[in-house]
């Protein structure tokens, strides 16, 4: 079932060579690429990302009295925003090349453009005003710092301001929050269970491979025109896993609970 599941991914990569949602693939790779820097002190952090090719470009007040600077990686045309707090990298995202003084290469967004705008001096504003700017639809900065917060913290979406910066932001907040916690299982108590998080975004090869090793077997594949769907069991956890993959890289790996071959 491996060498199948092995030589689908082949034949797609070779004859196809799609993926899903190219654009939001290729920026999450951007910040996935620094996650191990997520949780160390700012000082060895900045060290870090100065050796791989990352620049300051400006920095202020953030939501709940964090610091946030975004950088930008002129190799990789990547501008990332990483949020300070008590010292510590607390998480770093991808950030639209105009909050590094770039021009965007998606163009121009209403929402982007305004922060870009706005500036240090919104966010500061939404530092100090947290309870009036909640429901201040007009500055999208801080609707999209305010929105960033909850996502990340995993607390209920609500939009009071209906605003378009808010959404944004707190599908980024999501986004890193998945990131910084991908080593969970996804599941409670005391149960052991296997890894399986850490292999979004990896080669899908490797990630079979690892699979394997982890005491998980292919029961399942689903091929479609750009993508496989690799369904994995493991008889000692019962964890029933099932790993997206396009253009030869895992897009997303589920606990999907139940399958008729994980049994």
């Amino acid at each position: 079932m491996k060498s199948r599941l092995s030589l689908a991914i082949a034949t797609l990569a070779a004859g196809i060579g799609l993926a899903i949602g190219p654009v939001n693939v290729a920026l999450a790779q951007n910040a996935s690429q620094l996650g191990d820097l997520v949780g160390a002190r700012a000082a060895g952090g900045e060290s870090d990302l100065e050796a791989r090719g990352y620049t300051f470009i400006q920095g202020g007040d953030a939501y709940g009295n964090a610091k946030q600077a975004y950088y930008w990686n002129g190799r990789n045309k990547a501008c990332v925003r990483v949020e300070t707090y008590d010292g510590r990298f607390r998480s770093i995202t991808n950030a639209d090349a105009a909050q590094c003084n770039q021009r965007s290469s998606k163009g121009s967004d209403d929402g982007k453009a305004a922060m870009a705008i706005l500036g240090l001096a919104a966010i500061a504003a939404a530092a100090a005003h947290q309870d009036n700017q909640h429901s201040n639809a007009s500055n999208n900065s801080a609707q999209w710092d305010i929105g960033y917060n909850d996502g990340l913290h995993g607390v209920p979406y609500h939009n009071v301001a209906r605003s378009d910066g808010y959404s944004e932001g707190y599908d980024a907040g999501v986004q890193q929050r998945n990131q910084n916690t991908r080593y969970h299982s996804g599941r409670g108590g005391y149960a052991q269970v296997a890894r399986f998080k850490d292999l979004q975004g990896t080669d899908a090869t490797r990630a079979i491979d690892a699979m394997t090793e982890r005491g998980f077997a292919n029961v399942d594949t689903i091929s479609e025109t750009n993508t496989i769907y690799g369904i994995f069991y493991n008889r000692s956890t019962r964890q029933c896993i099932q790993l997206t993959m396009a253009n030869s890289r895992v897009v997303s790996a589920d606990d999907i609970q139940t399958h008729p071959n994980c049994r």
